[in-house]
């Protein structure tokens, strides 16, 4: 059910120092036609014969190059059968049919290879255990993919040990008993598994909201990003993002043709349960937004027994936004006073009055540049300022983190509450007194140096110190039915390798994270929602960083009170004059 986008708060015009409403995008509108072409140790091979899986008949498109791995060898040691079926595993085609011949005939039948992939590096070891055919394998893990495709990574890699038994079949050992899934070396990883975004809507429908899942590269991957759409969100973000799905729909076959381009997706009957046309058309464009350009998908039908007619476009069908414009222009300090970066320069705000008295810091806009947010020097105000109207104190309190515009124009921060971090937020037009607290129990003793709200207002950045390990993590945002902020749901963590200090959104499914100090040798790091992630050059005395709505080609770092831009994996001192910068939100 979609949710009203009014608050409790009274919304007054911009004359009174109040926030105004957000205004909505023009460029929703035109979307969808962008939417439409979107004891001993052994060593084991990690690499074996290539070959390429051809599609099926149910799917078009390259599925790629995978490993071709060989069966047991006759009079093969308990040893070698446990450290070549770990390598039969990255052979995925015909149902991992090799792998399959290593279990006895009866674990063959229930033996699910992608309930768990552990991602492993160096050789995996294999000790016998007491009692005949009791082995244990070792692994140094790096990651877990789950049944889900939800990845998880560890920066130090963790050892993980796995108890199996053998037991002899017609005179050769077979496994009898280990658990489901497979493992791969990390090195493989990316020649076997496959990232792919789920979408689903945010909860106002005005959004898409990325959720990275792995996928095995075999052929179906279109019924299994199907099925994995259907079966709802990642953990972090169930209640905060959306399905047009009905609970309970699931596919009514274990495949997807694709012909001509165009995917066939045939439903259970639930789907048709109290459907409206708005509900079947928002189906339709969610799987069209989940499905496009993977494996060459143009297209989308929906089925049950027969095509399932969407009926006239329903006047209140929203195309929502993919990628959250937030514009070039920055806010930034300087001279004591609010001003805008554009164009490798800054200049005053229009209208604004001066805010020089307060000493602010760390400022913060909408995209519309019609509402500016600061907290002072001390960090123990927080203010508001429109065009037309001097600034007003909405919030006081310890430790502020910068404000954060989410897409209805409340304002985030963090605070210092009797040693937690404590979050609240501010509806339009209101102070203190209006501010929801947020009930965020996995906080606990944590610090909060940084809160940034997600361009599409579904999900939270937090950067976290817990003892002395910095964290960062991406927690979905509850909020009730009438759109007050409730909760921070338990956090997707991103694992890093370096100090972090502050974190900002660089698009949808990408953060760039940086230390931050005058003496300080940053090396700030592009961190993808998938896991994946990236180094930068390194650069000295970083005070703060900026990013736009890529990593690429809007990331600047301020380095003493001047910016210096991202070109390649090189930095440019833009000469720009200001501290603090922040793009909207």
């Amino acid at each position: 059910m979609k949710r009203s986008s009014t608050t409790t708060a009274d919304r007054r015009g911009p004359g009174d120092g109040r926030i105004p409403p957000p205004r909505r995008s023009g460029v929703i509108g035109v979307l969808l036609a962008a939417l439409l072409v979107l004891t001993g140790c052994t060593a084991i091979p990690t690499q074996g014969p290539v070959g390429v899986i051809s599609a099926s008949d149910d799917e078009s498109g390259d599925v790629g190059l995978v490993f071709d791995p060989q069966g047991p060898a006759p009079g093969a040691s308990p040893a070698r059968i446990l450290l070549d079926f770990i390598t039969a595993g990255t052979g995925a085609s015909d149902g991992y049919s090799v792998a399959r011949q290593y279990l006895t005939p009866e674990l063959q039948e229930t033996w699910r290879p992608e309930e768990r992939i552990v991602l492993f590096r160096s050789d995996p070891r294999v000790e016998e255990r007491e009692g005949e055919g009791v082995y244990r394998i070792q692994l140094e893990t790096t990651g877990i993919v789950d049944a889900r495709g939800v990845r998880t990574d560890t920066v130090v890699p963790a050892t993980e040990a796995m108890s199996v038994r053998l037991v002899q079949v017609d005179g050769e050992w077979r496994i009898d008993d280990i658990p489901d899934g497979i493992m791969l070396a990390q090195s493989s990883a990316q020649d076997l598994l496959l990232s792919h975004n789920l979408s689903f809507y945010s909860s106002d429908y005005r959004y898409w909201v990325p959720d990275a899942r792995w996928f095995v590269r075999r052929t179906g991957v279109t019924a299994r990003v199907v099925a994995a759409m259907l079966a709802g969100p990642a953990p972090y973000l169930q209640g905060s993002v959306t399905s047009a799905f009905p609970e309970g729909v699931t596919l009514a076959r274990d495949s997807v043709p694709i012909t001509s381009g165009t995917a066939t997706v045939e439903l259970s009957p639930q789907v048709l349960e109290n459907a409206t046309n708005l509900s079947l058309q928002q189906m339709n464009q969610q799987l069209q937004v989940n499905l496009l350009n993977l494996n060459d998908v143009t297209s989308v039908e929906m089925t049950t027994d027969q095509p399932i007619e969407l009926g006239p476009p329903a006047p209140d069908l929203v195309v929502p936004e993919l990628s959250p414009d937030v514009g070039t222009v920055q806010v930034a300090v300087a001279g004591g006073e609010l001003v805008a970066v554009r164009n490798g320069e800054s200049a005053p705000i229009e209208d604004l009055p001066s805010v020089a008295s307060l000493e602010p810091r760390d400022p913060a806009t909408v995209v519309s540049g019609e509402a500016y947010a600061f907290v002072n020097v001390t960090r123990k105000a927080l203010y508001i300022a429109v065009p037309g109207s001097e600034a007003r104190r909405i919030a006081v309190g310890d430790a502020f983190t910068q404000p954060s515009f989410d897409t209805e124009n409340w304002v985030w921060t963090a605070r210092n509450a009797d040693g937690r971090g404590e979050v609240i937020a501010i509806p339009p037009g209101g102070s203190e007194e209006d501010a929801a607290v947020l009930t965020v129990s996995w906080l606990g003793e944590r610090e909060v140096r940084e809160l940034r709200i997600s361009r599409d207002g579904a999900r939270a950045l937090v950067v976290t110190e817990r003892g002395d390990t910095p964290e960062v993590l991406v927690s979905g945002i509850t909020r009730s039915p009438d759109g007050v902020p409730q909760t921070l749901t338990p956090p997707l963590s991103l694992p890093v390798d370096v100090d972090v200090d502050t974190a900002k959104w660089a698009g949808q499914s990408t953060i760039v994270a940086s230390a931050l100090g005058a003496t300080t040798r940053a090396e700030p790091v592009v961190l993808h929602l998938n896991g994946e992630r990236e180094s930068m050059a390194t650069l000295d005395g970083v005070l703060g960083i900026s990013a736009g709505t890529d990593a690429e080609d809007m990331f600047y770092a301020q380095v003493d009170s001047t910016l210096y831009r991202r070109i390649g994996n090189s930095w440019v001192d833009e000469q720009i004059d200001v501290i603090d910068p922040a793009f909207p939100g």
